[in-house]
């Protein structure tokens, strides 16, 4: 099969079943360099009249295993000989691997090894994209993942966070790359939940050891959600679109530094415009007297200026074990479903909260108040966040944590 595909082989374009076939090349760009690193070879086909032909249904005209493996073959043939003409020696190309050929492939031949050595491509500029299906069990994916780490190959897990992604893939296959589904970033522009755990998501990612790349960048505001979420690599219409000549010298740094530009400025006015400031001065406020009080009752009794803010919800105190003194004290109790729905787990006296962040932070450094991310409270059931604080009241430690429902709060 590689015989025969190389013999046929031109610079640009090739035919399939009467379809002109060409190689176009998307960049990726790495957001903290400010450049290109790398390019995704997309195939085009075109018909006798120059009509475009999407690369779904190119593959629809494959009538066999043998038909899909020769036609994913030749297109990575394609890009690869395109991608050694140009103008680079160092970016990736990523490449993807059609299912079939993941199933299949394997037993037709060495093809994609003795392919690198003929271009006299490295292995290791190589990206492959794994796209998971239904069609592959889990050992046979795994296989895939292992046959072209062997090789020398970094390998990216296509379009997680769609379809049958899931972390225990992951955790077993190391890609070095995710690329997340586009639908995620287009979630986060719409919904404030999606937003807040895109960060999440990436930051779990990188502590499986991968780089993260969002794809189907388009806008400004899309990009700038990329850029707070500590995204690695960005692909897109926004940056640049797929192109017949690869141009090593495309200058993607302007686009970036204005990026930039706007998240510094943006994360400049977040830190001087905090908006739970009148919150973390009431605490301290509520520390001051903590400190200064003789009786716990009486100060529990004096911290109104705490109690009186939006979105208040609840108060407690914890001892240096994370142990709850009493139980919470209710600032509005609303009769709302979700107070009865979480009823079980809504008296947290003598619970232990020693696993918590609030709790750690405060113990980490006193006198100082703390804030959380937003969580689900299993007091209530709604999202909020726990400021915390750490002091020494008649030489033992006490805990103030101050729970606020951010769906309320200013």
């Amino acid at each position: 099969m590689l015989e025969k595909i190389l013999n046929t082989l031109n610079d640009e374009i090739h035919s399939y079943s009467s379809i002109a076939l060409r190689s176009a090349f998307q960049p990726i760009i790495s957001l903290s360099h400010q450049r290109i690193v790398g390019y995704e070879g997309l195939i085009r086909g075109f018909s006798a009249m120059g009509d475009s032909i999407s690369p779904i249904d190119i593959f629809k005209i494959a009538e066999s295993n043998s038909d899909i493996i020769y036609l994913d073959r030749l297109c990575r043939a394609l890009h690869i000989n395109t991608f050694r003409n140009c103008d680079d020696d160092i970016n990736w190309l990523f490449l993807n691997v059609n299912p079939d050929v993941v199933v299949n492939g394997r037993k037709q031949g060495q093809f994609f090894a003795q392919l690198l050595e003929l271009m006299q491509i490295k292995p290791e500029r190589i990206v492959i994209e794994i796209l998971e299906s239904p069609s592959l069990d889990e050992k046979q994916l795994f296989r895939c993942a292992d046959f072209y780490h062997e090789m020398g190959c970094l390998i990216a897990i296509d379009d997680f966070g769609a379809g049958h992604s899931n972390f225990q893939r992951i955790w077993r296959i190391k890609p070095q790359i995710v690329k997340l589904d586009q639908h995620i970033i287009r979630h986060a522009c719409i919904n404030n939940m999606a937003r807040r755990m895109l960060p999440n998501i990436v930051a779990t990612m990188h502590e499986a050891g991968s780089l993260v790349l969002m794809e189907g960048i388009e806008n400004e505001q899309e990009s700038m959600i990329a850029m707070e979420a500590n995204i690695d690599l960005v692909q897109g219409y926004y940056f640049s679109r797929p192109a017949f000549t690869l141009d090593s010298n495309t200058n993607i740094k302007p686009i970036v530094e204005n990026l930039f530009t706007t998240y510094k400025a943006n994360f400049s006015k977040r830190i001087k415009i905090n908006p739970y400031l009148s919150y973390i001065e009431a605490m301290q406020s509520a520390l001051v007297k903590l400190q200064v009080s003789t009786n716990l009752d009486d100060w529990l009794h004096s911290i109104s200026i705490v109690l009186n803010l939006p979105g208040a919800d609840r108060y407690y105190l914890l001892d240096e074990n994370g142990i709850q003194i009493g139980e919470s004290y209710l600032i509005n109790k609303i009769d709302e479903p979700a107070y009865y729905h979480f009823k079980p787990m809504s008296n947290g006296n003598k619970a232990n909260w020693i696993r918590r962040p609030y709790l750690q932070r405060a113990l980490q450094e006193y006198n100082k108040v703390h804030i959380t991310r937003p969580y689900l409270s299993i007091a209530n059931g709604r999202l909020c966040i726990t400021l915390s604080t750490a002091s020494i009241m008649h030489g033992s430690i006490i805990i103030l944590c101050y729970d606020i429902d951010i769906s309320k709060s200013a």
